[in-house]
């Protein structure tokens, strides 16, 4: 007797549909998962008790059939995603409008907050050292048309903390790329910052959100205005951001230690378990993977690309550190190139359905729009790990060396003219319902595939079961649309994986 995976009771439960004409597909349908399909074939063995001990097995009730079929209450959904520290509801929190009608920024400034009446990118030292400072604390904002502590003067109104807004359109239209260019000029390692605008009481105030860096402390290269001095290390205290004091310091410094022993033990175990004939070292300074006896070169570009890793930014997967190279690569073995990479359209699919963060998002844009095949392609995505505006990445497209057609397939999406929703017809129509409803349908081959895809297409709205579910059901309908080489339903898969980049990411 050949080893079987369904169970009697699913068998006595088949051969019940069976005895009520059920057909084959919708069968499968009941009985299908992930990690074990059950073809029609299969049935038809059971259905003819060829199928292992099947004819020795009885057909369930009707009573037993009837509460099987019975719908399922759905499955609660995953709780939604927290709100950035971008998101709009959480900027406007931070504000409100006092008894005389002047709207204020509510937290002052603190050692996470920093508010300055303007921006100009003539005057680096003003934000860059606000933002060196908070990266070597928590992390936190810099708000800009936001007016700072006054003291107060009788008779005069206070204009600590008022919303002014700014004068001009230079912050809302800043390239994020041009300020990470100013901040990696002047600092080492570079502070990983965000900006957005947001209107509060009628006038626009520039937000630049700052994460605290994970190799802390962030060192002034070079003497940038009269405010930043070459050497200087800043540190953000409450309401005012200075030269880091030695206690501070020295905390930072005991913390980067004990990363430090946490990082390297897993690795100095990895390394034995590997053995000397199986494991390279990576030199960040160099450019270069040696074993002591051979030697592979990375093009120095790329190494200042890559150099977030020896920053302690490691991209995070079931729990190990793993370092991906992403763009041109130059291996040699005695000085000889013989290998180089690029991104590709597998990667954009793979990294936007795993939700991974790549070293530089718009390198994904861009082979999007210059090299992938098609024109469903996810961009909304790394748009917004880039921290791309509509406007930005729009210019970002136009930039790139495609052609015109090629570039307008993309601009008429991002500006609206082109969607990817499709109204399903058919069975996809029934899978759309019961996702809408919280069931996540299974793809067991290409065809079931191209039906899901064509399914979530026709997604109107963000459903409840939320941005996870969805992307794990891509995931099994891109490997069974690859498996069997369907391109017709690879095509509905890759549209179904734009939708989902409109509704939570355009």
């Amino acid at each position: 007797m050949s080893k079987r995976s369904i169970t009697d009771v699913e068998i006595a439960l088949i051969k019940a549909m069976l005895t009520r004409r059920m057909k084959n597909k919708d069968i499968q349908f009941y009985f299908n998962r992930p990690e074990r399909p059950v073809n029609s074939g299969r049935i038809t063995g059971i259905a003819a008790g060829v199928y292992s001990n099947a004819s020795e097995i009885l057909a369930a009730s009707d009573e037993e059939l009837d509460a099987f079929l019975e719908p399922k209450p759905a499955s609660p959904t995953a709780p939604a995603p927290l709100p950035g520290p971008l998101d709009a509801s959480v900027l406007s929190a931070m504000f409100a409008k006092d008894v005389t009608g002047t709207w204020r920024f509510t937290a002052g400034e603190s050692d996470e907050h920093e508010c300055k009446l303007s921006f100009g990118t003539k005057y680096l030292a003003n934000w860059i050292k606000a933002v060196a400072a908070l990266a070597n604390n928590r992390g936190g904002y810099v708000l800009f048309g936001v007016h700072d502590k006054e003291t107060p003067v009788e008779g005069k109104p206070d204009h600590s903390y008022a919303v002014v807004g700014l004068s001009s359109k230079e912050f809302a239209e800043a390239d994020p790329a041009d300020l990470s260019k100013h901040l990696k000029s002047a600092l080492d390692p570079t502070p990983r910052i965000r900006i957005t605008t947001i209107v509060i009481g009628g006038k626009t105030v520039g937000v630049i959100h700052v994460d605290q860096h994970g190799s802390r402390p962030v060192i002034a290269t070079k003497q940038v205005g009269d405010q930043i001095r070459e050497g200087d290390i800043l540190f953000r205290y409450p309401g005012q951001s200075n030269r880091i004091k030695y206690s501070d310091l020295r905390s930072i410094l005991d913390q980067r230690e004990t990363q430090a022993r946490e990082q390297i033990l897993p690795l100095v175990q990895r390394l034995l378990e590997l053995g000397p004939n199986r494991a390279m070292v990576a030199d960040l300074e160099v450019g270069a993977l040696s074993d002591g006896s051979r030697k592979i070169m990375i093009d120095k570009d790329l190494v200042d690309r890559i150099k977030f890793i020896k920053e302690g930014e490691f991209d995070e997967k079931d729990g190990a550190p793993t370092l991906r190279l992403v763009g041109n690569v130059e291996a040699a073995v005695s000085e000889t190139v013989y290998q180089r990479g690029a991104v590709t359209q597998e990667d954009i699919l793979r990294d936007f359905l795993n939700q991974t963060t790549p070293y530089d998002p718009r390198e994904y844009i861009r082979a999007a729009v210059e090299g992938a095949r098609g024109n469903w392609i996810p961009v909304n995505y790394f748009a917004a790990k880039a921290g791309l505006g509509r406007k930005a990445l729009s210019t970002l497209i136009s930039g790139t060396s495609a052609s015109a057609a090629r570039k307008k397939v993309f601009l008429d999406r991002i500006a609206g003219k082109v969607t990817a929703f499709q109204k399903p017809i058919g069975k996809p129509l029934k899978l759309l319902s019961e996702i809408e409803s919280g069931v996540i349908p299974a793809a067991t081959d290409a065809l079931d595939a191209g039906k899901v895809g064509s399914a979530v297409s026709g997604l109107a709205v963000r459903p409840a079961v939320g941005l996870q579910p969805l992307l794990d059901m891509l995931k099994h309908c891109v490997e069974a649309a690859k498996q069997q080489a369907n391109g017709t339903s690879t095509s509905l898969v890759r549209r179904a994986v734009c939708r989902v980049d409109e509704l939570f990411f355009g």
